[in-house]
């Protein structure tokens, strides 16, 4: 029931705005909000000023010696700043270290990584028996004093 009184409302209300606007438009010629004035300009003739320009001289180039860049330690002055980048620090240096694993696989596979890294820097390994020798001799040398420097 509240329904149909809300539609009896609701159509009452568009009758009436309908009606109003109906009986309030005239019709009376619309007037022009602006008059429109012919306005005669004058024209003038600009003429471009021309300044008088200095010849260039010469430039002088002038070499600037560099300064050598000096390593500056950038150590936090707090405390606990400080303290976090130093183990910041000592936690990136022991892990640039190497380290010989401790499982026997792996350390074979260290030693053997090891013995190549140093055999690349070395001279071609001869075919003659003695020279093999000797240059097996020297590479074993070579990479158990990398295994020691490692410990």
């Amino acid at each position: 029931m509240i329904e149909l009184g809300i539609i009896v409302v609701a159509f009452v209300f568009i009758w009436l705005y309908a009606g109003k606007g109906a009986s309030e438009t005239t019709s009376q010629p619309e007037e022009s909000a602006v008059e429109h004035k012919e306005v005669a300009a004058e024209t003038t003739e600009v003429t471009p000023e021309v300044e008088s320009v200095e010849p260039v001289t010469e430039a002088v180039v002038t070499n600037e010696t560099e300064e050598n860049c000096v390593a500056v330690s950038v150590v936090p002055q707090d405390s606990t700043l400080r303290r976090h980048y130093m183990q910041n620090l000592m936690a990136n240096k022991e892990d640039a270290s190497k380290k010989i694993p401790e499982d026997s696989a792996l350390r074979r596979h260290f030693t053997q990584q090891l013995c190549v890294e140093i055999a690349a820097n070395m001279v071609d390994r001869p075919t003659d028996s003695t020279l093999k020798r000797h240059y097996d001799a020297q590479l074993s040398s070579a990479v158990a004093d990398r295994l020691e420097a490692l410990k």
